[in-house]
């Protein structure tokens, strides 16, 4: 797309926007009242006799808000606003639980650690807060106003509004499912940021939240991309392992009983950190040093096969000329 059409382009999903704008912010207008209104948030007050509790609702782009909520309800909070166009909500229960009654008939149930996301074709009929109450963070985004938001911050147009969260928004149930290691970071990182650029930390969050629920598929389960920082360690271990001992043939299976770790999630783990397999980048390294070894003249070819791992020569010069297009021999005439 040439940056004519792309700015045409961008110009028009503006305007769409701001002719089909609604207020996305209005959770449980029913309850709450509004006690402090800046430019871009609005903090509201759980009426006396609902319950005790604040929700924060933040504007982080166009058709794009973030709401923290920290609610203990005495009564089963009904919602009876209206969102207008194609929305998603993505909430997080940082603490506590409550149950969603929804027009289909259907209850979900969200727990501390669980993610629920919403659309808009099945509203919520009644929340009922569990004792102790509830902390959340929710985030609410107008469909069409992210297709121009991601286009815009990625200056590309490869977001198309009729496939984010497509899934998600022809689903007849609405999704809950127990967050994974990185989404649950990336939240509480919400919950607690820097007074420095707080809001530009915020809208960076909240925007690794979208691009990381993109990747859900279907109304169960999200793609756990993800590892902990221990089996990242552990990953690791394994590609130090590899290095230091290029002259034995050490299996995926010897590998992963040495740094503890089943062999498929190493195997998923060090491809992701990496980008290749264990034997690929083995046989990577192997090949720099045996290029290194050559270039230092004090080894016969030979002898550099065995000290990276080859007991075969003919192996050795075959898995060189496939990665260098020369055999030892010939790379050493050419360069040393």
């Amino acid at each position: 797309m040439s940056n004519k059409n792309s700015t045409d382009y961008r110009k028009d999903m503006k305007n769409r926007i701001d002719m089909n704008d609604a207020d996305i912010g209005d959770i449980f207008k029913k309850y709450m009242l509004v006690f402090c209104e800046k430019e871009t948030v609005k903090t509201y007050r759980l009426k006396d006799d609902a319950g005790d509790g604040i929700m924060r609702d933040y504007e982080v782009a166009k058709g794009i808000e973030i709401v923290y909520s920290e609610i203990e309800s005495y009564v089963p909070l009904v919602h009876d606003y209206i969102m207008y166009g194609e929305h998603v909500e993505i909430m997080y229960m940082v603490d506590g639980h409550a149950d969603f009654e929804m027009e289909n008939g259907s209850i979900i149930s969200a727990n501390k650690g669980d993610i629920c996301i919403f659309n808009s074709r099945i509203g919520v009929v009644e929340c009922t807060i569990g004792k102790g109450g509830m902390r959340c963070i929710s985030v609410i985004l107008a469909i069409e106003a992210l297709e121009v938001e991601l286009n815009r911050l990625f200056m590309t147009d490869k977001f198309d509004k009729n496939t984010l969260f497509k899934d998600i928004m022809v689903a007849d149930a609405n999704i809950c499912f127990p967050a994974n290691e990185m989404l649950k970071n990336t939240f509480m990182a919400l919950m607690q940021l820097p007074e420095k650029n707080c809001e530009y930390h915020r809208r960076l969050l909240t925007m690794m939240v979208i691009m990381d629920l993109l990747d859900i598929r279907d109304g169960r389960s999200a793609d756990y991309r993800y590892f902990s920082a221990d089996t990242g360690n552990r990953a690791h271990e394994a590609r130090k392992i590899l290095g230091e001992n290029l002259d034995l043939n050490i299996s995926v299976e010897d590998l992963s009983g040495m740094v503890n770790l089943n062999r498929t999630t190493l195997q998923r783990v060090f491809k992701q950190m990496y980008g290749v397999t264990t034997f690929e980048y083995r046989t990577q390294v192997r090949m720099q040093e045996a290029r290194n070894l050559l270039l230092k003249g004090k080894n016969s070819v030979t002898e550099i096969a065995g000290i990276c791992g080859y007991a075969n020569v003919s192996k050795f010069s075959a898995a060189f000329k496939k990665v260098f297009g020369l055999s030892p021999t010939e790379w050493k005439a050419k360069y040393s």
